[in-house]
């Protein structure tokens, strides 16, 4: 009995005498700050509920199960006065702000995980910035009461890719930004997709909107080109898939607009080009308020919209535009309708300011409305009148030329392998 209390006691005294900082885990605070200039700081499957502070060139590789949970209303991540930090594969959760980046460069986040964040990133007059699989997920609520998924202010070289962000008031806030690349990202449930505010050289492609507000935002800016993005289903009050406002060399081309209220709202827009464009079903395809004359609107889809084109009066180049509701001929047989496409439609102008008059589409008054727009619109020269449009959609003769060409390569191909065969059989 005597050896058992002896031994008691010397595991008491052993424990009480271990130093603390073997006994105690050290913070995420305390890892970086032990991690050496442009080192490498690997974390494990281990939640941090703190707020850290990087000030120095570091690389933070998490774990499968890392997950940092803010302690107070600052930022989760604060980098400020750093040359280069990577962070990648951590979840970020809990957090009014997931990371804050002031004054640096070369900042990198990659397969970042946002879970019940007021606001994803935030950056502020940072250069050659990468931001690339993130998965951002704001909180519930109205988008008036939620903060951007990502947020650049007065930065250059940014990269954007690959992301998934939604349920936030602005997908992606772009102020005073020159060179941005916007590519592959998926923004849906908020208020503006994208929106563009005084920003030089921006590129958005192959993205995916759908269910904003508004897809593109695109305010004060100049030099921008927009191509190959999908928006979908920016169809509440006042929605649109693109509204492109007071702003310069803007291109636009080979977007697919499907289903929204105002497929593109242009707005003081000039020396800008809407071009190859596809409008699928949308209330109104395209309007055009105070417009330039420079403008260019060509070789565009048309197609199953109730108002292709509105103005306010303000002219722009419209040509060899598909509509699928002209009804002149080709009887040259040059692809090119033989009178001109004016897009007046009254009745189409009053469906979209009350929508309650789709349920009389196609009745016999309505038709005799439509045939009489023909008719007095057939002496309209100025607005809205396009000399060339075509009488056949270009996404299907193109995609018919692709499949041509395909079936050459594939028959010439076939013709040499029965060639091959037939010698070696001789031989």
């Amino acid at each position: 009995m005597k050896r058992i209390w002896i031994f008691i006691i010397f595991l008491i005294v052993s424990m009480w005498s271990m130093p603390q900082g073997q006994a105690k885990t050290k913070t995420l605070q305390q890892l970086i700050d032990q991690t050496p200039e442009n080192g490498i700081l690997q974390l494990p499957d281990t939640i941090y509920k703190e707020n850290v502070v990087i000030r120095k060139s570091l690389t933070i590789k998490g774990s499968k199960h890392t997950i940092l949970q803010s302690a107070n209303q600052k930022p989760a991540i604060k980098i400020e006065n750093a040359e280069q930090v990577t962070v990648e594969n951590i979840t970020v959760q809990n957090a009014h702000i997931g990371i804050v980046g002031k004054k640096s460069q070369h900042l990198h986040f990659k397969h970042l995980h946002f879970k019940n964040v007021w606001s994803g990133i935030q950056l502020y007059n940072t250069q050659d910035i990468t931001l690339k699989h993130l998965e951002i997920a704001g909180i519930h609520g109205h988008y008036a009461d939620k903060g951007n998924g990502l947020a650049i202010y007065n930065s250059a070289n940014v990269t954007v890719q690959e992301n998934n962000i939604q349920n936030v008031q602005d997908g992606v806030y772009i102020e005073a930004v020159n060179q941005i690349s916007l590519s592959k990202n998926k923004i849906q449930n908020g208020r503006y997709a994208l929106h563009f505010m005084y920003t030089k050289n921006g590129q958005a492609t192959d993205n995916t909107f759908q269910k904003n507000v508004t897809g593109i935002m695109l305010m004060m800016s100049e030099n921008a080109k927009l191509s190959h993005n999908r928006l979908f289903e920016q169809n509440g009050l006042n929605a649109s898939g693109m509204t492109l406002f007071q702003s310069k060399n803007i291109n636009v081309f080979n977007n697919l607009f499907q289903n929204n209220r105002t497929a593109i709202s242009a707005q003081n827009l000039t020396n800008s080009s809407m071009k190859k464009n596809t409008f699928l079903m949308n209330q109104s395809a395209m309007e055009l308020i105070r417009s330039n004359e420079q403008n260019k609107i060509n070789k565009n889809d048309f197609i199953g919209n109730i108002v292709n084109l509105r103005s306010d009066g303000s002219g722009s180049d419209i040509a060899q535009n598909y509509y699928d509701d002209y009804a002149g001929i080709d009887v040259d047989d040059n692809g090119i309708g033989d009178r001109s496409y004016v897009a007046l439609q009254s009745f189409g102008q009053w469906m979209v300011r009350q929508p309650a008059y789709q349920y009389f589409i196609e009745s016999p008054s309505v038709v005799l409305l439509n045939m009489m727009d023909r008719q007095t619109n057939a002496i309209e020269k100025k607005q809205l009148v396009d000399k060339e449009p075509m009488m056949r959609s270009a996404i299907i003769v193109e995609s018919k030329s692709v499949r041509t060409v395909w079936k050459i390569i594939l028959g010439f191909g076939m013709v040499l392998a029965i060639l091959w065969f037939w010698r070696k059989e001789i031989q």
